[in-house]
């Protein structure tokens, strides 16, 4: 874990891993820390991201994208006319943008190989978020695909995050003081929920997965397999999810803040 290599957008340092690397690691983390945390910030968020986590993965083509075009040598007039180029290159060409960050930590597929990776370890698993239907049909899926899987305990996630309300999860969760806790929220509320609680949390390391346990239910759908390989997921979740468009309207902002920050390079 300390000799991983990072790289660096906008302040926050991710941690150059492949997936099976990342899963890997987090099943490390859960065997041999406590109270440690896992990040997986996307660009639309980047602003706001938590920068103090053992370990920062990055979500999403546009993590890569930044990464891969603040890499580009050359001054302003090169970095100018870089930019439509490297953008265009997402959609026309994703895999050129697969450095120098290896690999698109897409939350589902991280997800099901740390599950994997909990499972050989013999690690205590506990699951805590999405709804009631979201979090019965994604126990009922991990233990079809993982049934040695050491799952303690699971508690879904709509509840007063402060007072009686909150010290029962807290208290749930620790009767069982899983090794790893899956934290399935949503951004920004899980990671603060984890930065509130995870002091008093009898656990080795906390996850924010955000909606992950609406996938692993079955309960929204995936993109087709294709979709995916050209990057394009965010497009078939905003044309399913018309909602989704608010949050995309950050992206513009995003693009601008690794413009100016590949302006300020010397």
């Amino acid at each position: 874990m300390t000799s991983t290599d990072v790289v660096e957008v906008l302040g926050v340092r991710f941690h150059n891993l492949s997936c099976l690397e990342a899963a890997r690691a987090i099943a490390w983390l859960a065997l041999n820390q406590h109270q440690a945390y896992v990040v997986k910030p996307y660009s639309e968020f980047m602003p706001r991201a938590a920068r103090h986590t053992a370990l920062c993965l990055p979500d999403g083509v546009g993590i890569l994208w930044a990464a891969h075009y603040l890499s580009l040598s050359g001054g302003t007039v090169r970095a100018l006319w870089q930019l439509p180029l490297s953008l265009a290159s997402v959609a026309l060409n994703p895999s050129s943008i697969r450095r120098p960050l290896v690999e698109n930590m897409a939350g589902v597929d991280l997800t099901w190989q740390m599950l994997g990776a909990l499972e050989q370890a013999g690690a205590t698993v506990f699951l805590l978020g999405g709804t009631g239907a979201e979090l019965r049909g994604a126990r009922e899926r991990i233990k079809a695909r993982f049934p040695s899987l050491r799952l303690v305990g699971a508690c879904r996630g709509y509840f007063d995050s402060t007072g009686s309300d909150n010290d029962a999860v807290v208290a749930e969760i620790n009767a069982e003081a899983p090794q790893a806790l899956l934290v399935a929220m949503g951004f920004p509320l899980q990671e603060r929920w984890i930065a509130a609680n995870l002091p008093r949390l009898k656990v080795n390391v906390a996850i924010a997965e955000g909606g992950s346990f609406s996938f692993i239910s079955g309960v929204t759908p995936r993109a087709p397999f294709w979709v995916r390989r050209l990057g394009l997921e965010w497009l078939f979740r905003l044309l399913r999810q018309p909602w989704r468009l608010r949050r995309q309207l950050a992206l513009p902002a995003f693009v601008w803040l690794v413009l100016m920050e590949r302006l300020q390079q010397k």
